[in-house]
């Protein structure tokens, strides 16, 4: 009789686990359109890292114009969103360059056969992380082996790679 007991209390707390927690059921919550991540693909030559609304880097693949060297993708950077890119909610921690004025002042060079530099006509030293990080980013996208040193006017910086961790 005990095991009559034991099974019958078995099945009952089994029973009352199988019916649920006592949370009622909701329909469906919208919260939004999936994430969308840009993938440089075939065709691209590289990639020009601008700032998202969170703070994050944001790949823009470089298809439209394709750049012939890492100096033109520096200077495509360099001038900063169109206004497409704007209106996305994109933006730089870069200073925004006149090309007409400095443009001939910014521009790249092979320091060794894996280190390029980067020089550019504003001070580095005083830059954020996410700033030099657009810098290095969009220049070693031709070529990730790339280390990049950051040369301004007031210190040379790294060499560094593109780090696009959390």
């Amino acid at each position: 009789m005990t095991r009559t007991r034991a099974a019958a209390a078995a099945a009952l707390l089994l029973g009352g686990l199988l019916t649920g927690c006592g949370i009622k059921p909701t329909g469906v919550i919208e919260s939004g359109a999936a994430a969308k991540v840009v993938v440089p693909g075939p065709g691209t030559t590289g990639t020009v890292y601008l700032v998202s609304a969170d703070g994050r880097l944001f790949p823009i693949p470089d298809r439209e114009q394709p750049s012939v060297s890492e100096t033109s993708l520096l200077v495509r950077l360099l001038v900063g969103p169109n206004e497409a890119q704007r209106a996305a909610g994109l933006e730089t921690r870069l200073p925004v360059l006149d090309i007409k004025k400095q443009g001939a002042s910014a521009g790249t060079t092979m320091i060794s056969a894996d280190t390029i530099g980067v020089g550019v006509p504003f001070k580095v030293s005083t830059l954020s992380e996410t700033a030099r990080q657009q810098l290095v980013c969009t220049v070693a996208s031709t070529e990730p082996r790339y280390q990049v040193v950051l040369l301004g006017p007031d210190a040379d910086i790294g060499p560094a790679r593109c780090e696009l961790g959390d």
